[in-house]
């Protein structure tokens, strides 16, 4: 007769520690998408010249299940600094590695409702919840460019790219493809939305979007807009994350454009009034 029997040793799970903190920063670097630095309370003195900001945690989010749980599906978490929110230490009493739970709904005063104005993080969540995903899993090269561009937004917001850095991305897209997937011409030697170079040569970018493409279970199709944007999100982070560290450490559309397009997507392509209109979108 099978007998279970409990665990002897120590196991992590056994030994827990809740904690209640405010969020301080809730834009973070390439590298730390999805987390926000947070300030603990009865950990961190609330002091700032204590506790600097650069010595805070970057704390995870326990994000729910209605959500993809792999990268480039679903939304990642979309607090705001000053909220104040609940979570445990993944390492017990140690309290080093914090998970956040949620928040706790609270009114300062004034808000920025109450005093009409609204920020950009704000005006972006909006954009992101108002924009249809209708259209997106297709291959249709008759779609709406305006849809495309506004669910390229949507895609690179919701994975974490600030509103200039998404829209200098979308305008290089655009530049180059005018976010067309596919053309039937075999002897077009760019195809894709980031005009990837057709070629069979072992290790080409578009060898790289067949093989991302079929990485899949069950296999995807490596023409639809949702694989192609997927991609483009998977070569910023791996093979062109220098490029999307230089995007990053930019403040203005015109400089994260000319970055975009002179690292990631190799053409002289002037797309900063493209980019300005994708952000300009957003505050429709």
């Amino acid at each position: 007769m099978n007998v279970l029997r409990p665990i002897q040793q120590e196991f992590y799970g056994d030994d827990y520690r809740w904690f209640f903190g405010t969020i301080i920063n809730a834009q973070p670097p390439a590298g730390l998408e999805g987390r926000v630095k947070i300030r603990i309370n009865g950990v961190h003195n609330p002091e700032i010249s204590e506790i600097p900001e650069k010595d805070l945690p970057w704390a995870q989010f326990f994000v729910p299940s209605t959500e993809g749980g792999i990268s480039g599906y679903g939304r990642i978490p979309q607090m705001l600094a000053g909220s104040f929110v609940f979570g445990v230490f993944l390492d017990g009493v140690s309290s080093q590695i914090p998970l956040v739970l949620g928040s706790l709904p609270r009114t300062e005063f004034p808000t920025r409702t109450q005093t009409g104005r609204v920020s950009d993080r704000e005006r972006s969540i909006r954009f992101q919840n108002s924009v249809t995903n209708e259209l997106l899993n297709d291959d249709l090269r008759t779609t709406s460019t305006q849809l495309r561009r506004q669910q390229s937004m949507k895609f690179f917001l919701d994975n974490g790219y600030s509103l200039i850095h998404a829209a200098a991305i979308t305008g290089g897209l655009q530049g180059v493809s005018a976010f067309e997937t596919y053309n039937e011409d075999e002897d077009d030697t760019l195809i894709g939305i980031a005009a990837w170079n057709r070629s069979n040569v072992v290790g080409s970018r578009f060898n790289g979007l067949l093989s991302f493409s079929q990485s899949f279970q069950p296999i995807v199709d490596w023409r639809l807009y949702s694989t192609q944007l997927q991609y483009v999100l998977f070569e910023l982070r791996n093979r062109f994350s220098s490029a999307n560290r230089r995007l990053k450490n930019t403040e203005n559309i015109k400089e994260a454009s000319s970055i975009i397009n002179e690292y990631y997507l190799f053409t002289t392509n002037d797309t900063e009034s493209i980019a300005q209109l994708a952000y300009d979108e957003v505050f429709v």
